[in-house]
């Protein structure tokens, strides 16, 4: 079995990640072009959504880790994967789940297409979020890696929610057709897809500030002065002494404090950092490089939700949708209230 103690908690995640692909599913599905549903059960939607997800996160942390039974007595392995721990297992969890919350949806609020419909439109918003769940459970599967408590470790944890918040704040462009939809009056201007996006934004800022912290405090403690017990005799060593856990490798180093005797002295350690150097800063380092890659991407995608709100955009979105039925009234109407607008 793996290690559950160094497993993050997967329900707060994915019950977020629930509450944001029941609003902005609904909310494409509501879109005219569309016309699945109608907007007023995105409140619906994402309360559902959001406890199934809840749920769906507690199946798929056992799924990841696999049952131990009672009479088990071996220590967990951070690096065993069980077999219940395959992609296609993950999948059908979460197109269940998606499934099973449109079908919810649909029958307490006595829809159309009755709860068969509703289930199909479940499963299709859950395919559009899957890559959202697999990269969380990605990002949860190695932090198993690092000693819990270290440095690495709480860098590993705080990633699950970096990713989320990345995978998040793309998800936000299933809401960029009501940009053109609101400027023409059919549908509601789609603030909150913005909150999210700046939700996300805020989040990323925040871990990004950790690993960086994190990344000083590691490069502090890894500063020269450090002897490894190769160089010498062993240390005398304080129990008292602070100790740096750098989270990856088994490598002992100790920073000395020179004895005043010529001879008979010992040296004693004042500082040890335990963990491979190389390792651990490689792996802070690419979780900086993840948290500024984030921040890029949100700018682009901030882009994008502005270029959707141009009257270019709307004018696209008109002449899609004069090819869908509307009345040509309708048509000259709109072609007319854009057009000068530009």
């Amino acid at each position: 079995m793996a290690d559950g103690s160094r497993f993050p908690r997967l329900a707060p995640p994915f019950a977020i990640t629930g509450a944001a692909a029941g609003w902005l599913s609904a909310g494409l599905l509501s879109n005219p072009l569309f016309g699945v549903t109608y907007e007023g059960v995105k409140p619906l939607a994402a309360l559902g959504t959001m406890l199934i997800a809840a749920v769906t996160g507690v199946l798929l942390k056992k799924l990841c880790l696999g049952w131990r039974y009672s009479y088990e007595i071996d220590t967990p392995n951070p690096e065993y994967r069980p077999t219940s721990d395959r992609l296609g297992y993950h999948v059908f969890v979460v197109l269940l789940a998606g499934a099973a919350a449109g079908a919810m949806v649909a029958a307490l609020d006595d829809a159309h297409g009755g709860t068969l419909g509703g289930a199909a439109s479940g499963a299709f918003s859950a395919i559009l979020f899957l890559p959202v769940c697999l990269l969380v459970l990605s990002s949860a599967r190695r932090a198993q890696r690092a000693r819990l408590g270290s440095i690495v470790a709480d860098s590993d944890r705080r990633a699950v929610w970096g990713i989320l918040a990345a995978a998040l704040s793309a998800a936000t462009l299933l809401a960029a057709l009501d940009w053109p939809a609101a400027r023409l009056e059919e549908a509601e201007t789609p603030i909150p897809a913005l909150v999210i996006l700046l939700a996300t934004t805020a989040v990323t800022l925040v871990v990004l500030s950790a690993n960086l912290r994190a990344l000083k405090r590691a490069q502090a403690a890894l500063a020269p002065g450090l002897e490894t017990g190769e160089d010498g005799p062993a240390p005398l060593v304080d129990p008292s002494v602070p100790r740096v856990d750098l989270g990856l490798g088994d490598d002992l180093a100790s920073r000395l404090a020179r004895s005043a005797a010529a001879y008979r002295g010992r040296d004693r350690a004042v500082e040890l950092v335990q963990g491979n150097p190389e390792q651990a800063l490689g792996a802070l380092r690419r979780a900086v490089r993840r948290g500024y890659t984030s921040l890029a991407l949100m700018g682009v995608i901030l882009g994008a939700h502005g270029l959707a709100h141009s009257s270019v955009v709307t004018m696209v979105y008109v002449e899609v949708r004069c090819g869908t039925g509307w009345p040509a009234f309708l048509c000259e109407k709109y072609e007319a209230k854009v057009i000068p607008s530009r």
